[in-house]
């Protein structure tokens, strides 16, 4: 009594934290992340043509329906306008084949949000990276979609392996790009290679995009140039921190200098192949997903190049950046407990860092 008495006296207000509070809001920050994903659409839509601004449009609108309709109907805050279901839906887009369908990527943007963010409780509960999640989900799980889309063909070849992990092309598509089903020089670098094959595109070309349209994958991950320039916008609005991806691709190109004996062709190669780039910049820097605390952070970027790489020679190329990072997001919670900083005048750090 005596004490609320003085704190009165000297027109001292009580509130509970937080006490300091940030400037930027939710909003404000996946505002800054659509601008960033707008370097890879452009450059997609440069390279494989206007279906790449459609996959991106779609997957958005999807996604941020999605979401209202399910808070709506259960009676939740409606949080559409933080933009976050927007982000998740423009990632969906631009990892999809240019030979899949806008149905399929509204499809997997509604998964996406309805399944690994709503149901986790909403923007800063989900575990999994939703756009990741359901992105491996499209590709370990081909019968499924078969089954769902009936019009669609799975590529495979004569290994069982690679037909776990097939492509999807539309049947008879005549707008597809020449040999989309083709294997990308992702398929030609991984498992036992140690060295860049002849025949394979230049890493001038694998930078920048270029006359990469017949060879498949991604849409948004094709020009490394679009993706840095938006890593470096990022930085630059301080929305990433710039250690989780440098971190991330300074373990992929040393266990790939490694690998090949210091061959900086094929760590290079490994680099601007694949999605270790797109991946690099817009997933494993997910504030909820990629750890809380800054060893955490370290650990998490570490072990992601570490998981891709070894997926890479382990011959599962296709989807080792989306795997790996699935893996941290179900170990960094653990990682955070045993990372958190020890409050000032404690002797052990706290029991549930994590809410």
């Amino acid at each position: 009594m005596m004490g609320n008495t003085k704190l009165q006296e000297e027109n001292l207000v009580v509130k509970m934290s937080p006490h300091i509070r940030a400037k930027n809001t939710s909003q404000w920050i996946m505002l800054q992340v659509i601008i960033a994903l707008l370097f890879p659409t452009v450059a997609g839509t440069i390279i494989f043509g206007p279906k790449v601004l459609a996959f991106v449009l779609v997957g958005a609108t999807a996604a941020a329906f999605s979401e209202y309709v399910y808070q709506k109907l259960f009676g939740k805050q409606v949080t559409v306008s933080d933009l976050s279901a927007a982000v998740t839906g423009m990632l969906v887009g631009l990892t999809m084949p240019y030979a899949a369908k806008l149905s399929t990527t509204a499809l997997l943007s509604v998964l996406a949000i309805v399944i690994f963010k709503q149901l986790f409780g909403g923007i800063g509960r989900n575990i999994l990276n939703p756009a990741v999640a359901v992105r491996m989900g499209y590709l370990l799980l081909p019968w499924i979609w078969l089954e769902l889309f009936p019009q669609y063909d799975v590529i495979t070849t004569a290994s069982s392996k690679d037909a776990v992990l097939a492509k999807f092309v539309t049947t008879g598509a005549t707008d597809a790009v020449d040999a989309v089903s083709s294997s990308t020089p992702l398929y030609h670098i991984g498992g036992g290679a140690t060295a860049v094959k002849e025949g394979l595109p230049d890493l001038q070309r694998i930078f920048f995009g270029y006359e990469m349209g017949g060879y498949g994958g991604a849409v948004g991950e094709t020009c490394k140039f679009a993706i840095l320039i938006a890593l470096l916008y990022l930085i630059l609005r301080r929305i990433v921190n710039p250690k989780i991806p440098l971190l991330y691709f300074a373990t992929c190109a040393a266990i790939a200098l490694l690998k090949s004996g210091f061959d900086f062709e094929f760590m290079l190669y490994h680099l601007f192949t694949g999605a270790i780039i797109f991946g690099g910049v817009f997933m494993i820097t997910d504030y909820t997903t990629g750890g809380l605390t800054p060893m955490g952070q370290t650990i998490f970027a570490v072990g992601c190049g570490i998981l891709t790489m070894a997926f890479r020679f382990g011959d599962y190329s296709p989807g080792g950046v989306g795997f790996a990072i699935l893996i941290m997001n179900l170990l960094i919670p653990v990682i955070d407990r045993f990372t958190s900083p020890k409050i000032v005048g404690h002797e052990k750090r706290p029991k549930a860092f994590r809410s």
